[in-house]
């Protein structure tokens, strides 16, 4: 798992043919769980948290990045095998994981927020700033892994990134109405 990370960094595009060839699930959610575990230790540095509540927080967070990502690695597989005839979901669901590894850049400058008070007030600035360098990510590593352009590299994200959140908040709500239906019904 390090020797693929750490090939990563050397050889990005030979490594991304590589994880996509093979399909590396278990290096995928570890880079979800360090993602999830980024975004809330990120928010216990700043704030005060329950273990309780870090734990159904980093749960939650875990939950939905896994599931996002499973949507968005269906649709894309569907848009770029309708376009290109090139899909691979697993290998795609795997390379998302391997973006959410950019989310330890939160906790990052937690820390550094935590010694600098004047910049406490600029988190959201820096969680954007953070999820806009893992779309640059996910941008790169789907221009390698499938031989695109910028702009179809782009389309195919944006395309398959609307209908997952679209789908995943659908979801919620009828759950949350269902809920809702059985108790007052």
């Amino acid at each position: 798992m390090f020797s693929t990370l750490f090939n990563f960094v050397l050889k990005p595009g030979s490594t991304i043919n590589q994880v996509m060839q093979e399909r590396k699930l278990k290096l995928a959610f570890i880079g979800y769980c360090v993602g999830a575990f980024s975004i809330v230790l990120a928010h216990a540095l700043t704030s005060q948290t329950s273990l309780a509540g870090f734990i159904l927080r980093f749960l939650f967070i875990l939950f939905f990045n896994v599931c996002i990502s499973f949507f968005f690695a269906a649709t894309a597989h569907l848009f770029l095998e309708l376009t290109t005839g090139r899909g691979r979901a697993a290998g795609l669901f795997v390379l998302l994981g391997l973006s959410e590894f950019a989310k330890t850049l939160l906790v990052a400058f937690s820390l550094i927020a935590l010694n600098i008070p004047a910049l406490h007030s600029c988190k959201g600035l820096a969680a954007f700033v953070v999820l806009l360098l893992q779309l640059f990510f996910v941008l790169y590593m789907m221009k390698h892994a499938y031989g695109l352009n910028k702009k179809m590299t782009f389309l195919a994200l944006v395309i398959s990134f609307v209908p997952s959140i679209i789908c995943f908040f659908a979801t919620i709500f009828i759950l949350i109405s269902a809920i809702v239906w059985l108790i007052f019904a």
